[in-house]
């Protein structure tokens, strides 16, 4: 009986690590990390576009590995730790993507406001140095965000004193900021008007889709999240809201779909967008359907701000936004609520948007005439 021979899965190719897919034609890394067997997709069929992406998939696969050495010898970098202590994270069940995200950010944050940390030696990091880039960073950020980004660095430290690279915590020292209720001031809608003008002449880039994406947010009291997830499959134009996924990793907070209604605004911006698609310039973004093609806009929000004179916005703000023009235009407290995705009933609601349920109420009441 003769040998009938399964169909090959994977080609090698002439390049190290690097094999083509049979049926797809897509090329693929192959790694050893830990003792697994690693595989990676290089999103190409192209053999030429492969060869060199192989090569940084690879560097970034044994970073861990690198890292881990470079503390063994004593000579590790901030970015060693730093690396380590991210894939602690990835490593940890109970971290969600988001906060792994949020953690990274903070982790950016830190090297884009302490220029050379990632390549500063962990024994060379003072503790006259983390006061000094507090001092900066503190003037320039809300107070959770700093707090949680002295965390980091905290945390990212503490590795070079459990493996002996350093004695102390050089970023012990470091005072937390006082967490208070801050007072929301937000813009009237010719300021609104102004802003977004603002950002999309500001030259960026990305100009254009960062005020979209301040429209998104206005229009709809979207978490970030939940908007960066918003895909054209979760508008529904016949009935008229945009669902809200249910993941709780990429999209609502408690992980339940809810609906939320479009707006004008909303669709008239939905229109705008549809009729000129972009694509992200994020590859990991690119071909999903995404509505927005940028996640975040807090740099070009704070810099138009100040260009027009009005108090700093953050994303969250717009949520507010969003909530106090509901309110303000005759919508009870618990239906906002509800398109927020709170599940208290309205209780949050109430304690941060109440004052203004009881000035609607006593403007109405000035008009009453016997």
């Amino acid at each position: 009986m003769k040998r009938v021979e399964k169909p090959k899965t994977w080609e090698k190719t002439r390049a190290p690590q690097v094999y083509r897919h049979v049926r797809t034609g897509i090329y693929y890394v192959r790694g050893y990390v830990n003792g697994k067997d690693v595989w990676r997709s290089l999103s190409t069929d192209v053999f030429s576009v492969a060869q060199p992406k192989a090569k940084d998939v690879l560097a970034d696969m044994y970073k861990p590995r690198k890292a881990e050495s470079a503390l063994a010898s004593g000579m590790a970098t901030f970015g060693d730790a730093a690396h380590v202590y991210e894939e602690r994270l990835k490593a940890n069940p109970k971290i969600k993507a988001s906060t792994l995200e949020y953690r990274q950010k903070t982790i950016e944050a830190l090297y884009r406001w302490w220029p050379g940390l990632k390549e500063t030696k962990l024994r060379v990091v003072s503790d006259r140095a983390c006061p000094d880039w507090a001092k900066k960073f503190r003037a320039h950020y809300h107070a959770t965000r700093y707090n949680n980004t002295v965390d980091t660095l905290r945390h990212i430290l503490t590795i070079g004193v459990e493996r002996g690279v350093i004695y102390d915590n050089p970023a012990a020292t470091i005072n937390k900021a006082k967490v208070t209720g801050r007072k929301l001031e937000l813009p009237k809608k010719e300021e609104f008007a102004k802003l977004l003008k603002a950002i999309e002449k500001s030259g960026a880039w990305c100009a254009r889709d960062c005020a979209d994406l301040v429209r998104f947010l206005a229009y709809s009291g979207c978490r970030i999240n939940e908007a960066a997830h918003v895909t054209w499959k979760d508008v529904d134009g016949k009935k008229g809201v945009i669902w809200i996924n249910g993941n709780p990793e990429t999209g609502t907070k408690n992980g339940e779909i809810r609906p939320v209604p479009m707006i004008k605004p909303m669709r008239e911006l939905l229109g705008k967008l549809s009729a000129d698609p972009r694509q992200p310039r994020n590859a990991k973004r690119q071909g999903k359907g995404y509505v927005l093609t940028v996640t975040e806009c807090r740099e070009a929000l704070e810099t138009a701000c100040e260009k027009i004179g009005i108090p700093r916005l953050t994303h969250h703000d717009l949520r507010h936004l969003f909530a106090t023009q509901c309110i303000e235009s005759g919508i009870d407290i618990p239906t906002v609520s509800r398109w927020l995705g709170h599940k208290d009933g309205g209780a949050l609601a109430m304690r941060t948007y109440g004052h203004l349920r009881d000035e609607h109420s006593q403007a109405m009441a000035a008009k009453v005439e016997f």
